[in-house]
């Protein structure tokens, strides 16, 4: 009865463990977009650039060296910069390849109190990117774009109150 009880506990745990640990395509995606917004946050240009494919290119034609050096020049300007996802739209395409559509603010966390205080978002931007998996996933093209209050998501202005109450 015990060996019996053992082995069940063990086959629960397997179980378990395989359930926990497969991804779905959009978690995934959804953890790189993450991962990107905590490199800028950590001023790790080269983090950031890590999770663009090879052969990146942007709307102005920036490849991975001209990004990276894009993102250094930014973060050199400000100090404790804070990127938040406010929401994303992730759409599977082929079998290894998706696009986003999310909506992120990015603003100082030095200044994030008074903000909180007049109600001053930062600055909100539109990302559109399309994601290519070669075994991890990764951005292939990317555009931004600055985008007012109102032209937010739904759901992205729901997490911005969230952030800035007084907003």
């Amino acid at each position: 009865m015990m060996k019996r009880a053992a082995a069940l506990a063990a086959c629960l745990m397997a179980a378990a463990a395989v359930s926990c640990g497969a991804r779905s395509d959009r978690d995934s995606i959804a953890a790189v977009l993450e991962d990107m917004a905590a490199r800028v946050e950590n001023r790790d240009a080269a983090g950031l650039v890590a999770h663009l494919a090879d052969d990146y290119l942007d709307f102005e034609g920036r490849d991975r060296a001209r990004t990276q050096a894009m993102v250094e020049e930014y973060l050199g300007r400000y100090r404790g910069v804070k990127a938040k996802i406010l929401a994303a739209r992730i759409t599977l395409g082929g079998e290894d390849e998706a696009s986003v559509e999310l909506d992120v603010a990015l603003y100082s966390g030095v200044a994030a109190a008074l903000r909180k205080a007049v109600g001053f978002s930062g600055e909100n931007y539109r990302f559109s990117c399309s994601f290519r998996r070669h075994g991890q996933w990764r951005v292939s093209k990317a555009r931004w774009e600055f985008i007012q209050l109102e032209s937010l998501f739904p759901e992205s202005m729901k997490m911005l109150r969230e952030l800035f109450p007084n907003l």
